[in-house]
Parts: C-alpha cells; sequence; structure tokens
C-alpha cells in the first residue's frame, strides 16, 4: 500500500482565527482519543481481557466521543494500522 502526496498550503496559527484554531485543536484532541481508544480494546480483546462486544467499535466510538461516521472510521483504520505496524515491528526485533 503506497503513500500519496497531495499539495496543499501551509496554515500557520497566528495567521487564522483563534477560534478555528481551539476547534481544530479539539477535534484533534478527541480524535487522538477515539484512536487510542480503539487500539486499547484491540489489546484487550487480543489479551483476552476482555470479551468482543456485541456493539461494533465504530458505533461504540460515535457514541463515546461523538464523533462522525468519517472521523469514526478513520480512528477505527488508524487503530488498525498501528496495531499492525507493531506486529510487523515485533517481528522485526525478534529477527535481530
Amino acid at each position: 500500500m503506497g503513500m500519496k502526496a497531495i499539495f496543499s498550503n501551509r496554515l500557520y496559527k497566528h495567521t487564522i482565527d483563534p477560534d478555528f484554531v481551539m476547534s481544530m485543536a479539539h477535534t484533534l484532541q478527541v480524535f487522538n482519543q477515539a484512536k487510542h481508544f480503539r487500539y486499547q480494546a484491540e489489546v484487550r480483546e487480543l489479551r483476552g481481557v476482555k470479551a468482543k462486544s456485541s456493539v461494533s467499535i465504530h458505533q461504540q466510538l460515535k457514541q463515546r466521543y461523538g464523533l462522525n461516521d468519517y472521523y469514526a472510521n478513520s480512528a477505527v483504520q488508524e487503530g488498525r494500522a498501528l496495531l499492525s505496524a507493531q506486529k510487523e515491528l515485533k517481528k522485526m526485533y525478534i529477527r535481530e
């Protein structure tokens, strides 16, 4: 799976509306909390500490953090990618 580079103009905090900056900071904070929750839930399930929930992780994130579908799906995918990357790194470290 490759990465795409998309051109964008850089934004500087001091040049945009402070309310927008605070809103974006809050959005990023909630998104990162949701991603962390997703990762921890997956780890707990893999360790057998917690049984799998009847409600999907996507729905749990939407209810717990008030996210829309876009952010909930992104948090699920990024949490899964983080866990996958750590599994690959573990294999590499064991080989070395």
